[in-house]
């Protein structure tokens, strides 16, 4: 049960009042010129201060009460054993927890009154590993800092804070470990966590502040918020989400802004003044309760929060308790709009399909993911895992499974198990909040005493089966019963929230015959809406597929799509069902939904059996989906089929017994229309369709985005069809969908349009902040901004971004556009929030008009906003690179085919490990190094050249000789060659030059205009009789760099952190330059390099080397085709999910031959 605290002087305080906390205690020793004697030789150890030098931290401690905070933190943030271990103090840790709350104690004690009490906050940071990518147990991290908050909870302290949390795990561990002291210390006190969200919007592992915060609430936790990292500024959006959905109290620690590098120390530069502002305004408008300072945060910036905060009161937040779950990454509500919340049942063991079974059993982790990024990918909300195997390791089955999964894929997990041992091993590696699956009466308590206790512990949500001492229930009234009895255990006797409930209520199949189990539909149906009735906070969750049991496979399938959307009807939430196996509704004849239902609700009325009429009627004949686009028969105009092949997302078509591509149907209405009557006049038209089925629940959001991706392939095949405006600088806007929202279909329709009608669009992608979507606006000095979001919470941080514009006195015109959005909405709810005009973009073709009229000269004046005073640097929001757009077959480019083709040395892959940093440092390019990585720009080539001469060529030699000396750079490569020939766009590589079997493809964009050139021109056709050859190489320096300049960073050696990354990173490219060189020596084409290595940067050889993710081949997934052909693995080459290459320090390319290669654009 959860412990009411709201009793204890600290919660009663914050009823009252907005509590003011210390600032950065680091910061406050660094005033002192502290020896290393102070430190008892454990230099650098602040928290042995508190055995050594105690006078200095109770001065600290005192110099903050006497700026009028309320509280003051322990030094104690890295007293855990796994920091103090680095000082050899791991076995002091209870002595230094339990003098530091003391000392502060002390402190306090002599600041109270009678009417203000001070208080002690004991301080447990986050300590230098993280769970989730491994580098400590769950169990391990719990112990540590329960051993940590024993010291002090002894120690006389008011609160226990787990603060600066950078990874979700180990603030579930630290909450675990705390309460597990608190237990075992008798003494129970109100526990804080904060978590640190980094510049790019996530803790350090990649968690969004709402799965931060989905993870979080289930806890018996007092306080939440967020602290470090960043200054206030870039906290807001963080702030602003826990103002509107965080159900407990708040708090705010911000650093004095971001971190300068000043004389290699760290400078902040927020002054109090600007701290107070922020935080005053987060407490009137968020409700936050509790503010202070971390890094760089003084006395002084403290003393002018409280004159700014102290006459506040609490704003009283309403907050409805969310329904959520969270991956690592990202939150899922359990209630979707429109339901159901799709759980795949694909990645189950226990279900008639092999293929994860024997991907278990085979140990093929890798391909476990592949298919569940899939399912993701495809629509699935949450992942159902069950890897039970009769006679076999489950545990270890569990423990591979999960570790990989866990921080893989972006979708929370249900651990789907009949042991409860495999059940805590699961959710102690699973950062997010987690579903377990299941718990029943069966055995009276037993079940449920063994399992809830880790749903607790571990904050997960519970699927609760409607079977009791008698078994399932058969009824509707007896389910509903089973319901209710488990509903009051659990809420009752073990604090689970409502909201994490799910109840199945277990349908049986009705396709038996028995006559008991005929009405097994009916009752489960009437058992789901009866739940709803009976216990509205909880949810309703079924296996659809259990209805159909022991039918034919194409029957099944149509009663279990028609049976999900009954149960949908009757206010079912959640169904575990392989989503590819439900039809939409409106794709199955009328007549057999009627069949399908006679049989769900037993309905004898017509003297017929239900069940023999739906057996007779799928026996022996082949029946088939149809869709509504598809018309009453004949054949189909061409205006019908793109809007068919939408509608049903689908991009190939079987048309009389040929397969016909999406693309030659765009041919044969090319003939008829122009591809932006196409898109305004067919393909829209078709998504409105889409549109009208998903608002009415007879189209599921999956299949909305399989239409959404035939929408943006037509788009982008039509692009090269549509004439640009003459003029290039119209205007420009930035495009961006909103926090929260990764829907971006509509966004990029927008972007062509604009784009192809002679508008400059900076495009940032998904997901948002108002940050970031503000500074893009200003660096780029943009005319408009436009805001795109399908979901209803979008509404909501539209808004947001508006109001953040009306606070900078900023007055952009704003064009608002998606599915949630009305145009009352915009242009009045949204508009009363803000000076500028505020436009609504009904489709996409609405916003090109907009901007017309903004653009209009008559009008331009009013309402065009005030341009900047300075253009600022560019910032990582770069637009988001469209799709390159493949050109139409019978364009071809003017290259040479009839060239001659060099001899390789070999054929297939090598590895070369023995190279020397003294050889490839020749082939350095400094003015990339100094310009771009050193950023030594700016200034004019007289002095740019005193400056290099006298002070980086210097370092540059320097830090040379440190590096071959310390081994910070290790050069290794493996390349290849290989028979080739091109195919239109495509370049076939063969395995072998002999048999040329076991080919692989490249497909490569072509340009749109003049000269039409395509990678694959550089290569012999396949129809020449020739067999040319194509090289590839991975070079890497290793990670031993990014290992050095990962500790620079934290050692606060930002100058040289700097100059080593540089040459990293350039050494990388001097590698790749090196050994194209190689290569082309090998290949007896080096006669035409350039006599200086300078005049090799320049291009000044035969052929070239071209990178995935640029210009003339951007499809960064090759990369697993050049990983397949090369195998890099080898030498430390690993490829994320993005397709990036890790070590940073590497890079891949294709090594082109032809001597009329050239870079180029598509």
């Amino acid at each position: 049960m959860a412990v009411d605290l709201s009793d204890t002087t600290f919660m009663r305080a914050l009823e009252d009042r907005i509590l003011v906390f210390d600032g950065g205690m680091g910061t406050s020793i660094q005033r002192y010129t502290l020896t290393a004697d102070d430190f008892g030789g454990k230099e650098g150890c602040n928290e042995y201060l508190v055995l050594t030098r105690p006078s200095v931290i109770q001065e600290i401690h005192a110099s903050f009460f006497r700026a009028g905070c309320d509280a003051v933190e322990t030094d104690t943030f890295g007293a855990s054993s796994i920091v103090l271990a680095e000082y050899a103090l791991e076995g002091r840790v209870y002595e230094i927890n339990k003098r530091a709350g003391e000392l502060a104690r002390e402190v306090a004690h002599g600041f109270s009154t009678p009417t203000r009490p001070r208080y002690v906050i004991g301080s447990i940071g986050p300590t230098t590993k993280l769970p989730s990518l491994g580098h400590i147990s769950y169990d391990a991290m719990l112990e540590t800092l329960r051993d940590q908050a024993l010291g002090l909870i002894d120690g006389g302290v008011d609160v226990l804070l787990i603060e600066t949390c950078q990874d979700i795990l180990q603030a579930k561990a630290a909450i675990a470990g705390v309460q597990l002291a608190m237990r075992q210390s008798g003494k129970l006190l109100p526990v804080m966590v904060q978590v640190t969200i980094e510049r790019m919007g996530t803790m350090l592992v990649g968690t969004e502040i709402g799965a931060a915060l989905a993870i979080l609430e289930p806890y018996d936790i007092q306080v939440i918020g967020l602290n470090c990292a960043t200054g206030p500024k870039e906290m807001n959006d963080s702030v602003r989400y826990l103002g509107d959905y965080c159900t407990k109290k708040i708090s705010c620690l911000p650093n004095a802004g971001m971190p300068e590098n000043v004389g290699g120390q760290a400078h902040y530069k927020l002054t109090p003044d600007e701290l107070a502002a922020y935080q005053k305004r987060f407490v009137k408008e968020y409700g936050v309760n509790i503010v202070g300072g971390c890094c760089g945060t003084t006395p002084e910036h403290l003393r002018r929060v409280v004159e700014e905060v102290s006459d506040l009161e609490p704003k009283r937040r309403a907050v409805k308790p969310q329904a959520m779950m969270a991956s690592c990454f990202a939150a899922t509500q359990l209630r979707q709009e429109p339901p159901p919340l799709i759980i795949a049942e694909e990645l189950n063991t226990t279900t008639r399909s092999k293929v994860f079974r024997e991907l278990v059993q085979g140990g093929k982790y890798d391909d476990i993911v592949a298919m569940a990024k899939r399912l993701v990918n495809e629509g699935s909300h949450v992942l159902d895992l069950c890897v039970a195997i009769v006679g076999e390791d489950e545990l270890k089955y569990m423990r591979e499974v999960v570790t990989r999964l866990a921080t893989r894929v972006t979708v929370p997990l249900m651990i789907d198990s009949t042991e409860a041992n495999v059940i805590e091993e699961a959710l102690k590696l699973v950062p997010g909040k987690a579903i377990v699956n299941s718990i029943n009466m069966e055995d009276g308590m037993q079940r449920i005493q063994k399992v809830v206790p880790f749903v607790r512990q571990f904050g997960a949500a519970v699927v609760a089966l409607t079977i009791d001492e008698e078994g399932m229930a058969l009824t509707a009234e007896k389910k509903i019963a089973i319901a209710k009895r488990i509903y009051r255990i659990l809420t009752e006797d073990y604090g689970v929230p409502p909201r994490d409930i799910l109840f199945d209520a277990l349908t049986l199949p009705i396709s038996t015959g028995q006559e008991e189990y005929r009405s097994a539909g009916v009752e489960t149906l009437n058992a789901v809406k009866g739940i709803k009735e009976e216990l509205p906070e909880c949810i309703t969750i079924l296996g659809v597929s259990n209805i159909s049991f022991g039918l034919e496979t194409y029957s099944r399938r149509i009663l279990n799509s028609v049976f999900l959307h009954e149960a949908l009807e009757h206010g079912l939430d959640a169904a575990i069902v392989n989503w590819h196996k439900i039809y939409p509704l409106y794709k199955i004849p009328e007549n057999e939904v009627e069949l399908c239902r006679r049989l769900i609700y037993c309905d004898r009325s017509a003297g017929a059996d239900p069940l023999q009429d739906f057996i007779n009627y799928y026996q022996g004949s082949e029946k088939q989906v149809f869709s509504v686009a598809a018309g009453t028969g004949g054949e189909m105009t061409i205006e019908e089929r793109l809007k068919y092949n939408l509608i049903n997302g689908e991009r190939v078509s079987h048309v009389n017994g040929r397969k016909v591509e999406l693309t030659e149907f765009l041919d044969e209405a090319l003939k008829k229309y122009s591809a932006l009557d196409i898109i305004n006049s067919i393909l829209l038209d078709g998504m409105k369709v889409v549109g009208d089925l998903f608002g009415s629940g007879k189209m599921q959001l999956p299949s909305v985005l399989d239409a959404a991706q035939v929408m943006k392939a037509a788009v982008n095949y039509l692009e090269q069809f549509m004439d640009k405006a003459a003029d290039s600088s119209k205007g420009s806007i930035v495009l961006a969908t909103v926090k929260g929202d990764v829907h971006d279909i509509g966004k990029n329709l927008v972007d062509i349009i604009l784009t192809n009608n002679g508008y400059t669009v900076y495009n940032l992608g998904i997901k948002q902040p108002s940050d970031n979507i503000i500074q893009s606006a200003l660096e780029h000095e943009v005319d408009a901004i436009g805001l795109s979001g399908l979901l209803v919470k979008s509404t909501v941080e539209m808004k947001y971004v508006l109001e953040d514009l009306q606070r900078q006195g900023l007055r952009f015109p704003v064009l608002a556009g998606g599915a949630a959005l009305t145009r009352k909405y915009v242009e009045e709810d949204m508009q009363s929030v803000y000076g500028g005009p505020v436009f609504y973009g009904q489709d996409a073709f609405a916003g090109l008009h907009i901007m017309d009229g903004i653009m209009d000269p008559g009008r331009k004046g009013e309402i065009a906003p005030p341009v900047p005073t300075r253009r600022k640097a560019a910032t990582a929001c770069a637009a988001e690179p469209r799709d390159a757009e493949v050109a139409a077959a019978d364009f071809t480019s003017t290259v040479t085919r009839d060239v001659s083709i060099p001899r390789p040395p070999f054929f297939g892959r090598r590895v070369v490990r023995d190279l020397s940093m003294e050889d490839i440092f020749p082939f350095l390019n400094e003015v990339a190094l100094f310009r771009n990585q050193w950023g030594i720009r700016g200034v004019k080539k007289d002095e740019y050249l005193r400056l290099i001469g006298e002070k980086y060529r210097p370092v540059l030699e320097q830090l040379k000789v440190e590096c071959l000396r310390e081994g910070y750079l290790e050069p290794r490569v493996v390349y290849g060659y290989f028979a080739c020939q091109s195919d239109g766009n495509d370049l076939i590589v063969y395995d072998s030059a002999e048999d040329l079997k076991g080919t692989l493809r490249f497909t490569f964009p072509r340009q749109s205009k003049e000269p039409y050139l395509c990678l694959a021109d550089y290569f012999a056709p396949s129809d020449s009789g020739k067999l040319d050859v194509l090289g590839l190489t991975v070079v890497t320096i290793g990670s031993r760099a990014s290992e050095v300049t990962r500790e620079l960073f934290a050692r606060n050696e930002y100058t040289k952190y700097l100059y080593l990354h540089g040459l990293s990173v350039e050494s990388a490219e001097a590698l790749a330059e090196y050994f194209h060189k190689r290569i082309r020596r090998e290949l007896g084409i080096d006669d035409k390099d350039g006599a200086e290595i300078e005049m090799l940067f320049k291009q000044r050889y035969r052929g070239r080397r071209y990178s995935l993710g640029y210009g003339a081949c951007p499809a960064l997934e090759d990369q697993e085709k050049i990983f397949t052909l090369l195998q890099p693995e080898e030498i430390g080459v690993r490829l994320t999910t993005g397709y990036q290459l890790e070590p940073e320090q590497s890079t891949s390319a294709f090594v082109v031959h032809h001597p009329q290669a050239k870079y180029f654009n598509i």
